[in-house]
């Protein structure tokens, strides 16, 4: 009796460790903040002052998020994430007060046949053109400060992710991306409300990537859902010994605005790891509006100093040309500039990842 209970005790041990090994669920985090300079912001009296203030994700966004995988078999998984944004000098949410406003999805990885998600997703630019641009995933001081929506997140959207060798392959198609606007999204009868569609591809063979990527954007209320947005994207990056070089342009066509509008944005720079602790990057992004004389460009130089294999401490600089009467500021069109007026911006921070 003994022996059989001990055998019974063994594989119902055995099954447990099996059934853990197949499964998990990972709880992860980005915690960035720094002290930010920036001049010419406009005051009440709308005069260009000084101004320091603490400032959140940086050069990568704060966050916090879960990450599970279970193993299906034959090759296939279950899996989802929710992560979350936050605000580290005030505690709040990010993306608007959502709980999961990053990211949101279910659904299955092939590792043959690639993964299928179900939810809110970052957008395919994110996904495949990120990693060309030289500040890499830095939320401001960035091609994001010229178009945020490289960086953009959809809702109610299904999104199909292939890898085979040094190919990836993508698709996305939402049915209306942004759920918080009221009638903005998967209205009855009129399937163009807020619909995003899009297509990628990355390809690294050696030292040499390259990728690009075509995103279609319907307007987000009834009487704008026959108006697009369209943005086509190419970027390429080598690997020259310690140093990665970059060059991206993205084409906007957008019927959204007040006027149609056409814009070009051009970005080069480089990374150089001149240790397993210390990198370097500058970058320059200029944009060219086809139809107005407002043509910023701006100019990036970071430094970033790894700690420990968790943290790395960081300063970064950009200068900004405001041409024709253009307002971009170091983090954006956020209104943190004169209109027309040049700014310099400089953050010196901190990050821990877990």
């Amino acid at each position: 009796m003994k022996r059989i209970l001990s055998i019974a005790g063994a594989m119902l041990a055995a099954a447990a460790t099996h059934a853990h090994a197949q499964s998990s669920v990972t709880l992860y985090g980005v915690a960035d903040a720094g002290i930010e300079y920036l001049n010419h912001v406009p005051n009440a009296a709308g005069q260009g002052e000084n101004l320091f203030r603490m400032t959140s994700g940086n050069i990568a966004g704060s966050r916090w998020g879960m990450r599970g995988v279970e193993d299906l078999g034959g090759g296939l998984k279950g899996v989802f994430v929710l992560e979350g944004g936050m605000v580290l000098d005030s505690g709040m949410a990010s993306q608007g007060g959502r709980i999961f406003g990053r990211k949101a999805y279910v659904g299955v990885d092939s590792s043959t046949f690639g993964q299928f998600t179900m939810g809110r997703h970052h957008n395919l630019m994110f996904d495949l053109i990120i990693t060309f641009d030289p500040m890499y995933f830095a939320p401001k001081y960035s091609s994001f400060s010229h178009d945020p929506w490289l960086a953009g997140r959809v809702d109610n959207a299904a999104k199909y992710t292939g890898k085979f060798g040094g190919l990836t392959v993508a698709g996305l198609y939402s049915f209306g991306v942004d759920s918080t606007v009221a009638n903005g999204s998967e209205v009855p009868g009129n399937s163009r409300v807020g619909r995003d569609m899009s297509a990628g591809f990355s390809y690294q063979a050696g030292k040499f990537r390259v990728g690009g990527v075509y995103d279609q954007l319907n307007g987000n209320s009834a009487a704008k859902a026959g108006l697009t947005e369209r943005r086509y994207v190419g970027a390429a990056a080598v690997d020259i010994g310690p140093v990665t070089a970059y060059l991206g342009y993205r084409r906007l066509v957008s019927q959204l605005l007040a006027s149609m509008t056409r814009t070009d944005l051009i970005w080069t720079g480089a990374n150089w790891n001149i240790s397993p602790s210390l990198a370097l990057t500058g970058a320059v992004y200029k944009t060219n509006d086809r139809t107005s004389a407002k043509d910023p460009v701006s100019f990036v130089l970071s430094a970033d100093y790894r700690l420990s294999k968790r943290t790395d401490a960081y300063v970064t600089a950009s200068y900004t040309k405001n041409k024709g009467g253009s307002a971009l500021g170091a983090n954006g069109y956020d209104g943190s500039v004169l209109p027309g007026a040049n700014q310099i911006g400089a953050v010196i921070g901190m990050r821990h990842s877990f």
